[in-house]
């Protein structure tokens, strides 16, 4: 059996599979240096604001009391479709955007999210981040080798595209929108002999046929666990569910299949399919330690999907959270505007409460749950659509990352404080540290005050 330096299944051609982390070796690895437990980061945006109160608009959004989460203070609330994870997630009130916008309400304010750094203004679509995101922080301490995964479920090619994550100032990282390419490289396909792309790209041959051989080596293994050959088993079948374009989870039919967002990935109609199969993407890269951490974008920067609200598909979300037919001031009044924007703000949370059932599919090597080693967050990049405000701009954070977050509560956090607070927070919980091995209190723009929210700190 030939297994790679890091975690890797060596097999004919030069084929190579990355295998979770395996408790039956983890003594081994740990020996080497490893951390005593691996965790991870995913930011899940979602744009265009949420519908909660403001002027004559009734609140729709938040839970009704702070505290712990419980069915009575999330019902009727857009947060109550995260009930079955109640007491696995927190709900944040309270936080700002660090800098304005005077160039696009959209464009600035993405940037910001995840950088805590101003831009470089412009107009338009121009700004850029004067700042690295807390991806990039998190990948590049604990997962050198290897960049985030960052992924968009919408067209890269429109007015506002992918500006979450940034590799350093000014270079943002590369979004990738085609879930196909996204595992195709997960998976190292491109660095194949191409007769061995081609026929793994016809589905003559799963790239498991190639490692089969070391594959039933390692599962014979007398070391292995029964954890470790069930989550075996489980990985190496989503691989081939992957390529047969399947998916682990079953979702609603009226969804579609899998396979249209495979290949029409850009289409509007199957932006949800998109979304939940970028989660599971997602949950397999953390499950075999292919990255620590990753960025799902939901729609371009104002996002312009027709959502299927009721059966019915609506007009663009964009101009719904402007409660108009139009991208700017002037256009016709949109009927029940605010109550459609709610619906979308649970379909929104639906994608994120897909994200967590995936990290919940797998187990951990260390106990429990691959989503109790996670810091699983979804965001907006704005606090209402209307007046593109950037105060009291949601934030809701999943897993409790190895135990290192508060879960269960809904906090409504005192004086505004900007994210640089929430990143720090993040990022020192998955395992980031500063120079003296302390947590991160200095990132984002060196003029913000810095530090961490006690309320998420255990």
């Amino acid at each position: 059996m030939k297994l790679g330096r890091r975690g890797f299944l060596v097999g004919l051609g030069g084929a190579m599979v990355s295998l979770p982390l395996l408790e039956s070796f983890r003594s081994r690895a740990e020996a080497g240096g490893e951390p005593a437990r691996r965790r991870f980061a995913v930011f899940m945006r979602s744009g265009n604001g949420v519908q909660q109160e403001a002027g004559s608009e009734l609140e729709r959004f938040w839970p009704t009391a702070t505290g712990a989460l419980t069915a009575a203070t999330l019902a009727d609330r857009a947060t109550s479709v995260l009930l079955p994870f109640a007491d696995r997630v927190s709900i944040i009130a309270g936080l700002r955007r660090p800098f304005g916008t005077p160039a696009c309400g959209h464009a600035e304010s993405i940037p910001q999210c995840l950088t805590a750094a101003d831009t470089t203004g412009g107009t338009g679509n121009d700004p850029m981040s004067l700042g690295k995101s807390a991806d990039w922080r998190i990948a590049e301490q604990l997962s050198p080798d290897d960049d985030p995964l960052t992924l968009m479920a919408g067209p890269n090619s429109t007015y506002i595209g992918p500006k979450l994550s940034w590799s350093a100032p000014r270079t943002q990282g590369p979004a990738e929108n085609s879930p196909a390419r996204a595992f195709s490289r997960l998976m190292g396909l491109p660095e194949l002999p191409t007769e061995l792309q081609d026929r793994i790209n016809s589905r003559k041959n799963s790239i498991n046929d190639y490692v089969r051989e070391d594959l039933t080596a390692l599962m014979s293994s007398p070391q292995l666990s029964s954890r470790d050959r069930r989550r075996l088993d489980q990985h190496f079948q989503a691989i081939r569910d992957f390529e047969t374009g399947g998916l682990c989870i079953p979702l609603d039919p009226e969804l579609g299949a899998a396979a249209a967002a495979l290949t029409d990935f850009e289409g509007n109609d199957v932006r949800p399919e998109v979304v939940r199969v970028h989660n599971q993407l997602i949950a397999f890269a953390f499950s075999c330690g292919r990255t620590r951490a990753a960025t799902l974008q939901i729609g371009e920067g104002n996002d312009q999907t027709q959502y299927l609200v009721g059966g019915i598909r609506v007009p663009r979300f964009h101009w719904i959270s402007h409660r108009l037919a139009g991208d700017g001031a002037e256009g016709e009044p949109i009927p029940n505007a605010d109550l459609l924007h709610h619906e979308i703000d649970k379909i929104q949370l639906g994608f994120f409460r897909h994200l967590l059932e995936s990290l919940d599919a797998y187990e951990s090597p260390y106990g429990g749950r691959l989503l109790d080693d996670c810091a699983a967050v979804w965001l907006n990049d704005l606090a209402a659509g209307v007046s593109h405000s950037g105060d009291n701009v949601p934030w809701i954070i999943g897993g409790g990352a190895g135990g290192n977050l508060r879960m269960g509560q809904y906090i409504d956090l005192p004086g505004s404080p900007s994210y640089e607070k929430i990143l720090n927070t993040i990022i020192s919980a998955v395992g980031c540290t500063d120079a003296t091995g302390g947590p991160v209190e200095d990132f984002g723009d060196p003029s913000l005050p810095g530090g961490r929210i006690a309320e998420l700190v255990v």
